[in-house]
C-alpha cells in the first residue's frame, strides 16, 4: 500500500539517515492544537499524539508525506525539523517505543469496537428491534441471485463448497449473550456461502460510481492483470473455504465480491470497482455540504487523475496485489465522493486503508434466555474499558499534552536525553528550543507552508509591489479564500515582523465590523458571521504584541503540491 501510495503522490522528502531521528515543530494556527504541535519522524514514518475529544490523547502513525499535507499543506503551518543524532539501536528503541503503544492503542480500539457492537446487539433485541446490519453481507444481494460471475465461481469452487456446507449445517449459528462476536462471524460465514451457493451478484450500492470521463476502456496489459487477479481470487476463496480461521466469513464476502467485479470488468471492458468506503459509516458524507462548483471540479478532476495513475500502476504495471487493488479501490471510492462534493478534503483518506465493507440486515436467530442481563454486563464491560483508557491515556492540557507525551515516550528510549517534565515543558516551541540546546543535532530543515511556497512562486513569476500588496490581503490573495472557521481579518502577518502591530489593528478593527454585520445576518447564518467575527478579533490581539498565530488555512490542495 505505501508503495502505490508514494507512487500516486508526490511525497515529501526529508533527509533523516538510518541514524537519526527528527524531532518535528508544527508552528501555531487556529483550530486544533492553535499552540502549535510536535511529532516523531523517522525514515517515513511520523509519529504524534492528538486529543480525541473525550479526555484522552491518541498515537496517530502517519506516512510523512501525509503528515506535511496536512500540516504545511491544509493547515498553512511551517514545520521545523531537528535532525538528532542517535545511535541505530537508539534510533530502534524510540521507534519500537512508540510502535509498541500504537498497537496497544490499535488492539485497545478493536475490543472497545467489538464491545460497544455487542451492547447495540443485546439492546435491539431487548427492545424488539431487528439485529443492526452485519458487516460485508451488504457486498452481494440476494436479490440478484443467479448472477453468471458467481454462478461461475460456485462451479470452480464446488468441491470445498459442498464441504463448507455440510460443515455449517453441522453447526448452525446459535444466539449466546456470551459470543456475540462470535455469532456475527458465523453469521457472515453463514451469508457468504449462501452467496455462493445461490450466485449473489454485486450489490449496486458497493460500486463505486465512476463518470464517464475517467472511464476508459481496459488496456491489453489490465485485461491480462484482471485475469491473473481472478484466478488469483479463484484460489483465495477456495482457501478460506478450507480454513478453519474462526473470521474466515467476512473475507469470504469479500473475495467473492471482488471475483464478481474483476470477472464483469473483464465482460464490460470498463473497470469495475468496488467502493472501500462503503460501510465506514461516512456513505452520506459524499452528499453533504456540497462545496462551490470550481472547488468541486478541482477535487474531481485530481482524484480522476489518481485514479488513472492507479490503473497505470496496479494493473499496466502489474502489482494487483491484494493492498494495491485496495488502494485503487479507495481512489475510485473518493473520486466518488470528490464528484459528489465530499466536504473537508476528503482526499485525505487515500492514505487511510479501509477494506470495502458495507453491511446488511441478515436474519438473527432467537435469544437463548433473558438478554437483559448479558446488555447490562455488556455495558458494564464498556464503562470499565473506557475508564481504563482514560487513566491510561488521558490528555489534559499542561499536564498530559502532545508535547509531554511525545518528550516522555521518546526520554524512555533516549535515557533522560529529551526534556520531558521541566517548567513550561509543555508549550511547544519551549519543547522545540530545548530539544535544540541540549540534543546533538546534525542540523535543522525548514519546511514553509503552503502559502509562503505559493507566495514565493508567484512573487517570483509576478514581482513588483502589485503583487506583494495583492497577496497580503485575505480579499485580494490569489493563493486564499477567506473561511470562517478561520476567523474575519484583512491582512496576513505571519510574512511580516516590525508592522504587525499595525497589521493586527487594522485585522482587529476589520474583524469587529465583520462581527457587527454578523449581527443583521443572524437570522440568516445561525451566528456563524457573529463567531468569525468575534474569532478573528481574538486571534487579532497577538498580533499588537509581534505574536502570529492565524495563518489561514485551505479546505483542499493537491497532495502533489507538498515540497
Amino acid at each position: 500500500m505505501r508503495a502505490l501510495l508514494l507512487g500516486l503522490c508526490a511525497a515529501a522528502a526529508l533527509d533523516v539517515s538510518a541514524a537519526e531521528l527528527g524531532i518535528v515543530y508544527v508552528r501555531a494556527n487556529v483550530g486544533a492544537a492553535s499552540g502549535g504541535h510536535a511529532a516523531l519522524v523517522a525514515g517515513e514514518t511520523v509519529y504524534h499524539l492528538q486529543a480525541d475529544g473525550d479526555g484522552r490523547y491518541r498515537i496517530a502513525r502517519d506516512e510523512w508525506a501525509h503528515f506535511v499535507h496536512v500540516y504545511a499543506g491544509l493547515q498553512n503551518r511551517p514545520l521545523s525539523i531537528a535532525r538528532v543524532e542517535v545511535s541505530r539501536e537508539t534510533r530502534e528503541r524510540v521507534l519500537d517505543r512508540f510502535a509498541r503503544e500504537y498497537v496497544e492503542q490499535e488492539i485497545a480500539a478493536a475490543r472497545r469496537e467489538a464491545l460497544a457492537e455487542d451492547v447495540a446487539w443485546l439492546e435491539a433485541r431487548v427492545e424488539g428491534r431487528p439485529a443492526p446490519p452485519l458487516r460485508a453481507a451488504g457486498l452481494l444481494d440476494p436479490k440478484r441471485s443467479a448472477d453468471p460471475d458467481a454462478l461461475r465461481l460456485r462451479e470452480i469452487l464446488r468441491e470445498p463448497l459442498e464441504a463448507a456446507l455440510r460443515s455449517q449445517s453441522e453447526a448452525s449459528p446459535h444466539a449466546t449473550e456470551k459470543s456475540l462476536e462470535g455469532l456475527r462471524e458465523r453469521l457472515a460465514l453463514r451469508e457468504a456461502l449462501l452467496a455462493l451457493e445461490h450466485g449473489y451478484g454485486l450489490a449496486p450500492e458497493a460500486i463505486a460510481r465512476v463518470p464517464e470521463r475517467f472511464d476508459d476502456p481496459l488496456s491489453a496489459p489490465e485485461r491480462a492483470s484482471l485475469e491473473a487477479l481472478a484466478s488469483r481470487l479463484e484460489r483465495e476463496s477456495a482457501e478460506l473455504l478450507r480454513s478453519s480461521r474462526p473470521d474466515r466469513g467476512r473475507a469470504l464476502l469479500l473475495t467473492q465480491a471482488r471475483y464478481t467485479a474483476v470477472r464483469r470488468s473483464l465482460a464490460s471492458d470498463r473497470l469495475v470497482l468496488l467502493d472501500a468506503f462503503s460501510g465506514h459509516g461516512d456513505d452520506a458524507a459524499a452528499e453533504a455540504q456540497r462545496p462551490d462548483e470550481p472547488l468541486r471540479a478541482r477535487r474531481a478532476e485530481y482524484a480522476g487523475e489518481l485514479l488513472r495513475r492507479g490503473r497505470a500502476l496496479v494493473l499496466s504495471g502489474g502489482h494487483s496485489d491484494e493492498p494495491a487493488y485496495n488502494a485503487l479501490e479507495a481512489s475510485a471510492g473518493l473520486l466518488q465522493r470528490a464528484e459528489a462534493g465530499a466536504p473537508d478534503g476528503a482526499l485525505l483518506d487515500l492514505e487511510r486503508r479501509k477494506l470495502p465493507s458495507r453491511a446488511r440486515s441478515v436474519g438473527v436467530p432467537e435469544f437463548a434466555g433473558d438478554p437483559g442481563p448479558s446488555l447490562a454486563s455488556a455495558r458494564a464491560r464498556l464503562a470499565e474499558l473506557d475508564r481504563d483508557a482514560r487513566e491510561r491515556w488521558s490528555y489534559d492540557l499542561i499536564r498530559r499534552n502532545c508535547i509531554t507525551e511525545l518528550a516522555r515516550k521518546a526520554d524512555e528510549a533516549l535515557a533522560g536525553r529529551v526534556p520531558a517534565d521541566e517548567a513550561l515543558g509543555f508549550i511547544p516551541f519551549v519543547f522545540f528550543a530545548r530539544v535544540r540546546e541540549r540534543l546533538p543535532l546534525s542540523g535543522v530543515a525548514e519546511i514553509p507552508s503552503h502559502r509562503a511556497r505559493e507566495l514565493a512562486r508567484i512573487e517570483r513569476e509576478s514581482p513588483g509591489a502589485l503583487t506583494r500588496f495583492r497577496e497580503s490581503t485575505a480579499l485580494g490573495s490569489t493563493i486564499y479564500s477567506p473561511r470562517r472557521s478561520d476567523g474575519a481579518f484583512l491582512l496576513f502577518t505571519d510574512d511580516v515582523f516590525w508592522r504587525r502591530p499595525l497589521y493586527g489593528i487594522a485585522n482587529l478593527v476589520w474583524a469587529a465590523g465583520y462581527g457587527v454585520y454578523g449581527l443583521a445576518a443572524l437570522p440568516f447564518d445561525r451566528g456563524e458571521r457573529v463567531s468569525a467575527g468575534v474569532s478573528g478579533a481574538f486571534w487579532s490581539l497577538p498580533e499588537l504584541a509581534f505574536e502570529n498565530v492565524r495563518k489561514g488555512s485551505f479546505e483542499w490542495i493537491e497532495v502533489t503540491a507538498a515540497p
